[in-house]
């Protein structure tokens, strides 16, 4: 979120819009700074809540922010609860618009985390009640936003460049970019391990290889479970990467593997980031991906949940460069003409002044 909300305040402010960011950070007071050509605000965070940093001051302060600022518009985003919230109670007249990133709300949890979702989900009507525009970040959120149909747009997320050129060889190898967070343990990795533990059995030999990039506090657990299954030879952890670096890894593989336990991602941005240097994507039908992966065009889908399914599209883009080949370079194409952030600032500048265009005349 934190990235989409950058690149598209840059893009505005190339547009010669002057652009305010407010957000909440680990200060004893509202602090006011000058960031990348942006004016930052940084509100103090009284408690963290599931992730989520929350103040009950927010809105007086927002208020505060506002009548210094004289905006002509509000974005605020979310599902991350209480500050677009707090937006939506201190903007006035001011209009607001609400950017959704999340596919949906639920989370792993007892019965106290599902409590929570529903009541959450009676001031998220609210909020996006109040919004004169929702955007949403890929076309799977706008359906599931439906209730809101007649004030919805789409504008996803994205890279900044796009290889001019596929790759000279195709790889051999697969990759899979993600947190390795306990609390990002819907990402799949487990899923995918199983699924190389099935691929070794099923057509024999060694598992491919496999590049892990990406660190956390679940690397430890993982790392005891790839020597459980055997595949200490085949998996390769990198930890985090900067993105020159993981782009070289991408490059260098034949496919990059999504496969997610939840709909929680609206829209994986290591999708986008694999098709710019094409490579296709392997990715599992759940949540927003069967609508992103065009299955046979720019990526092969397996079943949801089910390693063995996983396993057999694996060895369908393993044993087939050429078909490899072409899902890859049409992935890049793709991204080229829909996915880079100047497209979608430009997406963005002209929703943003069609919503504050009444309020400016």
């Amino acid at each position: 979120m934190e990235t989409y909300a950058w690149h598209l305040a840059q893009g505005l402010r190339a547009a010669g819009a002057e652009v305010v960011v407010v957000c909440g950070d680990d200060v004893p007071s509202v602090r006011r700074e000058h960031l990348d050509g942006l004016v930052v605000y940084r509100l103090p965070i009284w408690r963290t809540v599931s992730n989520t940093p929350v103040h009950p001051a927010w809105p007086w302060l927002l208020r505060r922010i506002l009548r210094a600022e004289r905006p002509d518009v509000v974005n605020a985003h979310t599902p991350v609860v209480f500050m677009v919230d707090a937006a939506a109670l201190a903007v006035g007249r001011v209009p607001l618009v609400v950017t959704y990133h999340a596919a949906t709300l639920d989370k792993p949890g007892g019965l106290a985390m599902r409590a929570t979702t529903l009541a959450y989900r009676a001031v998220q009507r609210l909020t996006l009640g109040r919004a004169d525009a929702v955007v949403a970040v890929s076309p799977y959120v706008r359906d599931a936003l439906g209730r809101w149909a007649d004030k919805l747009h789409v504008v996803p997320n994205a890279v900044p460049a796009v290889a001019a050129a596929p790759p000279e060889a195709i790889g051999d190898g697969l990759a899979f970019v993600a947190s390795l967070q306990r609390t990002h343990s819907w990402k799949g990795l487990d899923l995918l391990l199983d699924a190389l533990e099935r691929y070794r059995r099923r057509y024999g030999g060694s598992a491919p290889r496999l590049t892990v990039v990406g660190d956390g506090d679940d690397r430890p657990r993982y790392e005891r479970r790839v020597k459980e299954l055997g595949l200490t030879a085949a998996v390769t952890f990198t930890g985090r990467l900067p993105p020159a670096d993981r782009d070289r890894v991408l490059r260098g593989v034949r496919a990059l593997v999504a496969c997610p336990s939840t709909a929680n991602d609206a829209f994986p941005t290591v999708l986008l980031e694999a098709w710019a240097q094409g490579v296709p994507v392997v990715a599992t039908a759940i949540g927003a991906l069967p609508s992103l992966v065009a299955e046979g065009r720019t990526g092969a889908l397996a079943q949801a949940g089910d390693p063995d399914d996983l396993a057999r599209v694996l060895h369908e883009v393993l044993t087939d460069p050429e078909l490899a080949r072409t899902l890859g370079e049409n992935g890049r194409q793709r991204v080229a003409a829909e996915y880079t952030w100047p497209t979608q600032a430009r997406r963005m500048i002209n929703l943003l002044a069609a919503v504050a265009g009444p309020r400016r005349r």
